[in-house]
């Protein structure tokens, strides 16, 4: 339970700091925001902003020590705690609406009866709620393990981001790894995974900020509902990944900069626009994708609108300037470390003799089980939706919701501003189909397809009351079966979560590699090297190295031409151990057993002094299959 306890509050702690860094960048743009909400949304995005610049500007020069985060944290968090008692005072100063039934000046319409605004949100705190206590677990989703937390980790102990040239994510954007690396620096790995739970929530309220000059205030906290009701968005919520955090700050640049050009606010939003667009670009390469459909639309607006032009052209400059300054430290690093700012895709046209040796495609079939023709794009959406595990995973579906509702929006009347929404949506989609049909990658248009389905929504009023409150019921029993697959989905999480169970008790059900991290985490030393044959890595107190990337980079295995070479050949690559991953029935995820081969052949000599294997078990993996782990020492023989 202290456990559980003290990650809460450093999760807490990096809250309060994040808000104390972005209200003052706010206030400096001079951005006045009506409500809490928006204020709120605006200093967390763009204090996430910052301190990821912060982090990455440390971490380059050599500066990530805990103790400077630590500093830089209490003298935020004091004044974030300034910063939210001067909030508190204005807001009970401020008069507030009363009336019972009126709605509010900026509503257009009549809001949703108050029956339906409080379930739709009650389904949403409960959601979260759920997914609080997955995230409460220590982490075991497998690109968490791999890279999202690893390097971080890495970062951290080196007390600089350095180059890793046997990691093929080691030159991705990494703005959202700089968060976690906030998170292990305070706390560990359910501290960094609590920070991604906080960025759903974020979502959310970014979704509501998108969508209230739209829908007004109360059907904007609906949409939000939606967001964070949504499965794919829920259940990653409980795991360290960026997806979540790519859709939040893709949502904040695409509400800026609708507010600069839509309700002309003021050009300080293309500011904004371009900070968030920032944070996108640095959170992952998809972020391109997004910044693509939104230079389609930008380019229809522009014919369309012609006494808008220059606004419009001024817009695109700054937040493409902004944007680049604040998110393209990681392209320049990609690029002056693999010669490709994207790396590793486009390496067929930039890096064309790597391309050649790694044999691997920007576009492989395998990326696009529809293909890539218009009768695949037609079926897309249902496709997707009901065979999420196609394109990505189960638990990365985006529900039947907003399959059902957004096509009603061709029934339902114009509305001011929905269109840019839905084009940006479009054509996004549209890309997405064409580079890589992961269902996941879809989150950043969630919030757009969620503003539409309750545009829909608002509609049915128009409609007989029967049709009217079948569509409605539909709706409302679809987020209850929502909230209620998040609340179940955590069961299995809940005694780790209050302290009942420990977390190395819980980590040795729920992840295959623990029990050899262990091993290994005892009979090693600070100075040694595994090779590994399994990607998920983070509980390793040593270096590891992925034997498939390292074999990929040097050919190790054909200097191996006798089994008694292999102990002396990664010896004097600097390895020490060895951990064997391989499935015993041919079921699951395939992974190439070279190295397995080669150990076996060892093994099977007669007199062998050169390999020591110290853990030999076989365990259930997530895919279905059994592996078989082994923990090996390399010694000189006699």
């Amino acid at each position: 339970m202290l456990e559980s306890l003290v990650s809460l509050l450093a999760f807490l702690a990096i809250a309060v700091a994040t808000f104390g860094m972005g209200r003052p960048i706010l206030r400096g743009l001079g951005l006045r925001q009506e409500g809490c909400l928006a204020t709120a949304v605006w200093s967390m995005a763009l204090g996430l902003i910052a301190a990821g610049l912060l982090w990455t500007a440390l971490g380059l020069v050599g500066w990530l020590y805990v103790p400077v985060i630590g500093v830089v944290t209490l003298i935020a968090c004091v004044w974030g705690l300034g910063e939210m008692g001067h909030g508190l005072t204005v807001i009970a100063e401020r008069p507030t609406w009363s009336g019972p039934e009126e709605a509010p000046a900026d509503e257009p319409w009549t809001p949703p009866p108050r029956w339906l605004l409080r379930g739709v949100l009650a389904a949403a705190v409960i959601a979260c709620a759920g997914s609080l206590i997955g995230a409460m677990a220590p982490p075991t989703a497998g690109d968490a393990l791999c890279y999202h937390l690893e390097l971080p980790k890495i970062f951290l102990a080196e007390h600089r981001i350095l180059h890793l040239p046997h990691h093929d994510n080691g030159t991705f954007p990494l703005t959202a790894e700089m968060w976690y690396l906030w998170g292990l620096a305070l706390d560990g790995g359910v501290c960094a995974q609590l920070i991604h739970w906080g960025l759903g929530v974020l979502l959310g309220l970014a979704a509501a900020v998108l969508a209230a000059p739209i829908l007004g205030r109360r059907w904007a906290w609906v949409v939000g509902a939606v967001v964070v009701l949504t499965p794919g968005v829920n259940n990653q919520m409980t795991a360290p990944l960026n997806d979540v955090a790519l859709a939040v700050m893709t949502t904040l640049a695409l509400a800026a900069w609708w507010r600069a050009v839509v309700n002309e606010e003021g050009r300080r939003w293309f500011v904004v626009a371009g900070l968030a667009g920032g944070g996108a670009l640095g959170t992952k390469y998809i972020a391109l994708v997004f910044a693509a459909a939104v230079a389609i639309t930008w380019l229809w607006m522009l014919w369309r609108h012609s006494g808008g032009r220059r606004l419009l052209l001024q817009g695109a400059a700054v937040v493409a300037v902004v944007a680049m300054s604040t998110g393209g430290i990681w392209y320049v690093r990609a690029a002056w470390y693999r010669g490709n700012p994207v790396y590793p895709f486009g390496n067929e046209i930039l890096c064309k003799a790597e391309a050649a040796a790694d044999g691997r495609e920007t576009l492989p079939k395998s990326k696009s089980p529809l293909g890539r023709g218009p009768l695949g794009l037609a079926v897309a959406p249902w496709q997707i939706t009901m065979e999420p595990g196609r394109f990505g995973g189960r638990g990365h579906q985006l529900g039947v919701l907003l399959l059902a509702a957004v096509p009603g929006v061709a029934f339902c009347r114009r509305l001011r501003g929905l269109g840019i929404l839905l084009a940006v949506a479009g054509g996004y989609f549209v890309l997405w189909y064409l580079l890589r049909q992961n269902v996941r990658f879809l989150f950043p248009v969630v919030p757009l397809a969620a503003t539409a389905a309750v545009w829909f929504w608002i509609e049915l009023r128009r409609f007989p009351n029967r049709a009217r409150w079948i569509a409605t019921a539909t709706f409302a029993g679809t987020l209850a079966v929502y909230c209620t697959v998040a609340v179940a989905r955590s069961a299995d999480k809940l005694a780790v979560a209050v302290g009942w169970e420990d977390r190395d008790s819980y980590l040795d059900r729920q992840e295959p590699s623990y029990g050899a991290t262990r091993i290994a985490n005892i009979l090693t030393d600070p100075g040694d090297h595994i090779l590994s044959q399994d990607y998920r890595t983070f509980y390793f107190d040593r270096r590891v190295t992925r034997e498939n990337v390292y074999r990929r980079h040097t050919h190790y295995d054909r200097a191996v031409d006798t089994p008694a070479k292999l102990s002396r050949t990664l010896l004097d690559a600097g390895f020490t151990h060895l951990l064997l991953c391989e499935a015993v029935d041919g079921t699951g995820v395939p992974r190439d057993s070279t190295l397995s081969r080669l150990v076996d052949a060892r093994l099977a000599e007669e007199s062998v002094e050169d390999l020591v294997v110290w853990s030999d078990y076989h365990r259930y993996d997530r895919d279905g299959a059994i592996r078989r782990y082994r923990f090996v020492e390399l010694c000189d023989g006699p």
